[in-house]
């Protein structure tokens, strides 16, 4: 009897252990490692006397992370007015992309935020209820968000792959990839749920390029400094010669003109020879100028079919990522300048990542760079090197002006627009495995679509009087990330790669939702 009641006792008290140690437990973990851990809980806990370790003391430098959205969760008076000279040290954040050591420093300075302070601190610029679009038996296919990436080359075909899986993983319903023709096949192998588009062809811009370049090197040739029309000058009774730039008499004259000087040159040229060759290096340049603009016209009519077979599908999209696998090739580069151009006068929210941030590096895409600063819709995600090349953003104006969000990834990733500052602190893997900045890109994508669909849904309600809550959908995404990866690295530790990563997201997902609605 006593063996009984002692085992029936023992029972009772380890249940309690593992269910009060469940929430931290991945769902997949067994039923003897549960056991065990129990065990070693009710171990640890009478040795400490039951009582609780203290818990560290919060600060209150920067933005907490959010407050809760429906009246019934809503704090008395005298705890918003404690919030509200907190929510007033927001500090504004200036780092220089050409000082590395000036950025890291203010890094370093940032107030650190993890999923969990969410309900410590309020704040009524956020909600962590507006994060995730209910789930409803009325629901219908695409109702919880359409994505779409554009990326993927003949080179790079698992970055787009696992930006679109990450957000499927999160629970988007449609996901579409815009790529290159040569990364269609590869992709499409990797799932059957990814709806895959080839909508422009490398090896046909490569024919393009170099057809150009071709035609470039013939046209230099004629108009080489050292390649000149040479005529004898008979007038001053010598031998000296006067040089007339091809170029010159080409480019800075209109045709009726430059008859006229091709007629005086003529007039004293008496080597019948020497004439010919003047007229034929005449008549030549001209029809490389024509061959060089055909050509020209018919890469912007490729580009322009390219562009018009992404945008075709805006109307669908509730977000569009840009640049996971793109490539760097010069005529993609103008596919997506067009593409995103398309995309702010359609009010589409864009996500830039890996190439498209080196595209928007070059002197000749800074104003589109600007334009995309003040896009409320933007979304970047550089990493140390990325933000490097980028321009400063101080060197267009005051960050108080920048409407768009910059996720900057590290150890530590921070999310600002302007002012507002959050940084993500949560622990995650020690091993940083290739793909997981695509993953992250794709899990931006599924929160950017469910902002969306909030928003849309709540016009004029509650939800509009958030003003931060996209910066803070954007903080939880990188929180996602950083919590799959340590979850990821404790199972498969140095074997870990990014599909492991992927396949934690769900559960990561799941166990926020358990917390928001357990408050």
């Amino acid at each position: 009897l006593c063996v009984v009641l002692l085992t029936s006792t023992m029972t009772l008290v380890l249940s309690y252990a593992v269910n009060s140690l469940h929430r931290y437990m991945h769902p997949k973990t067994p039923l003897s490692r549960r056991l065990a851990v129990g065990w070693l809980f009710l171990i640890s806990r009478v040795a400490a006397g039951f009582c609780p370790s203290p818990q560290p003391q919060q600060s209150t430098k920067f933005i907490s992370a959010s407050a809760n959205s429906s009246s019934h969760h809503r704090h008395s008076s005298n705890i918003s007015a404690s919030f509200k000279s907190y929510n007033q040290m927001s500090t504004a954040r200036s780092v220089s992309n050409s000082n590395t050591a000036s950025a890291a420093g203010m890094i370093d300075q940032l107030h650190t935020k993890k999923w969990a302070d969410v309900f410590t601190h309020q704040n009524s610029n956020y909600s962590p209820h507006y994060l995730f679009p209910p789930l409803s038996s009325s629901s219908h296919k695409g109702s919880h968000g359409r994505i779409a990436i554009l990326g993927g080359s003949n080179k790079y075909t698992g970055a787009p792959y696992y930006a679109a899986q990450a957000a499927l993983n999160c629970g988007v319903d449609l996901a579409t990839i815009f790529c290159a023709a040569e990364a269609s096949v590869p992709i499409k192998c990797y799932s059957p749920e990814l709806m895959v588009q080839g909508v422009y062809s490398i090896e046909r811009f490569d024919a393009l390029l170099e057809e150009e370049e071709a035609l470039l090197a013939e046209l230099e040739k004629y108009k080489h400094k050292n390649d000149l029309i040479t005529v004898d000058n008979f007038d001053n009774g010598d031998d000296t010669t006067s040089n007339i730039s091809l170029d010159k008499l080409l480019l800075e004259h209109d045709d009726s003109h430059n008859e006229l000087i091709q007629n005086e040159l003529l007039k004293n040229v008496d080597d019948t020879k020497k004439m010919d060759d003047i007229v034929n290096k005449l008549q030549k340049v001209k029809q490389l100028q024509e061959s060089l603009q055909e050509l020209q016209d018919r890469q912007m009519e490729i580009i322009s079919k390219s562009v018009q077979d992404v945008v075709a599908m805006f109307p669908a999209l509730h977000a569009l990522c840009v640049g996971p696998g793109l490539g760097r090739h010069p005529l993609v580069f103008k596919v997506v300048q067009q593409v995103l151009q398309r995309g702010m006068e359609s009010n589409l929210t864009l996500i830039l990542d890996a190439d498209v941030l080196c595209m928007l590096s070059l002197e000749e895409y800074r104003e589109l760079y600007k334009e995309l600063l003040k896009y409320e819709g933007c979304i970047m995600t550089p990493n140390v090197m990325e933000m490097k090349r980028l321009p400063s953003t101080s060197s267009f104006g005051s960050e108080n002006d920048n409407k768009n969000i910059i996720v900057e990834k590290g150890h530590a990733d921070a999310v600002s627009r302007g002012d507002v500052v959050m940084q993500c602190a949560e622990e995650g893997g020690l091993k940083r495995s290739g793909g997981i900045g695509d993953v992250l890109a794709g899990t931006i994508s599924a929160y950017m679509a469910w902002n969306q669909i909030l928003e849309r849904g709540n016009e004029g309600g509650e939800m509009q009087g958030l003003k931060q809550q996209r910066v803070f959908a954007v903080w939880t995404a990188c929180c996602t990330v950083k919590r799959a990866t340590k979850l990821a690295f404790d199972n498969k530790r140095r074997a870990m790669s990014s599909r492991d990563v992927l396949d934690e997201i769900c559960g990561v997902i799941a166990h926020m939702e358990d917390d928001i609605e357990r408050r």
